[in-house]
């Protein structure tokens, strides 16, 4: 059945049974707004995912886009060390979408929302010519937040996961490449993972002094954390981590997605070496690796990334920017 024919309010009727109660929602999908009994520090993010910018039908399943559209949001509250807790979603469609591809994304979208305890409690819906997914999250921070303004001189620098996986999927799907590691990349690209176990444990003991997720690419984001915290940094290109599908399918030495490469969401941190042994007790249990890429410096030192010879290695682009068109 087309949404045409079902129509807005049907569709919203039909999803309003399909989103559990939370006891601290006074008020959820149905009225004018939604009502919220909350405590404590709160969080807000949004984001936004247009089709033909950041994904194309075709290359994914309308499930997996309801999961990115959800894991892309949890990843800034994990950033900042919080848990999600509410979610709002506007969602603009063609009119001829098919009610089962809407189905299948609220499927997705609220699958990864339970597996992270938190309520979709309303949004919009709209017609448009293509498909324009914004989400609002909230979350709480019950242990405090962390900022990227924290970094010190001498800390330790961190990333969760691996590097580059993702542009090189979106590289890979340009090509329409579909060997093995290219099919390993392609689902790094089509369904991020955000790291909200790892973000609990890290400011439940205090460990970090600055983060930020892998949005807009390792340098990028990087630079971020030392512009706020007025500090410079060092990375140390072979201690990259890099998946085997990276290695496959760019070598041991091409370090430019690494670097530079966005949407990878992995958690960008950084950590007094005092507390090497207590992030190395979170790597037994957490789900990723947690893997030490350099170091922060002085301000006057910017950010270099420099090979084990010594060499310095500059990337032939930069990272992500919507509106930079060089």
């Amino acid at each position: 059945m087309k949404l045409r024919d079902l129509g807005e309010f049907p569709f919203l009727r039909r999803l309003q049974q399909r989103v559990p109660r939370d006891a601290h929602v006074q008020l959820g999908i149905g009225d004018d707004c939604a009502a919220l009994a909350l405590l404590g520090t709160t969080l807000l993010t949004t984001d936004t995912l247009v089709e033909n910018v950041h994904f194309r039908r075709e290359w994914t399943t309308f499930t997996l886009l309801g999961e990115k559209a959800f894991a892309v949001n949890a990843s800034d509250i994990s950033a900042m060390g919080g848990e999600p807790t509410f979610a709002l979603l506007g969602l603009s469609v063609p009119q001829d979408t098919e009610v089962e591809e809407l189905d299948a994304f609220f499927d997705g979208f609220l699958r990864a929302a339970r597996a992270s305890h938190t309520s979709l409690i309303g949004g919009n819906m709209s017609a448009a010519p293509c498909w324009m997914i914004a989400v609002t999250l909230l979350g709480h921070a019950p242990h405090g937040i962390i900022t990227r303004s924290g970094a010190q001189v001498g800390d330790d620098v961190y990333v969760t996961g691996t590097l580059g996986d993702a542009a090189l999927g979106l590289h890979v799907l340009q090509k329409g490449q579909s060997d093995v590691q290219a099919e390993e990349a392609k689902a790094r690209f089509l369904c991020p993972t955000s790291r909200l176990e790892i973000s609990r444990s890290l400011v439940a003991q205090h460990l970090a002094t600055a983060m930020i997720d892998v949005s807009d690419g390792l340098l990028q984001d990087l630079g971020h954390i030392c512009e706020t915290s007025k500090v410079g940094a060092e990375i140390k290109g072979e201690q990259l981590p890099l998946s085997p599908s990276y290695r496959a399918l760019c070598g041991e030495r091409d370090w430019n997605l690494a670097l530079t490469g966005g949407e990878d969401y992995e958690l960008l941190f950084t950590a007094p070496v005092e507390q090497r042994t207590a992030i190395a007790d979170i790597v037994r249990t957490a789900l990723a690796p947690i893997t030490r890429i350099g170091c922060i410096t002085s301000h006057a030192q910017g950010i270099c990334v420099r090979a084990a010879d010594g060499s310095m290695y500059t990337p032939t682009q930069a990272g992500y920017d919507h509106f930079r068109t060089e």
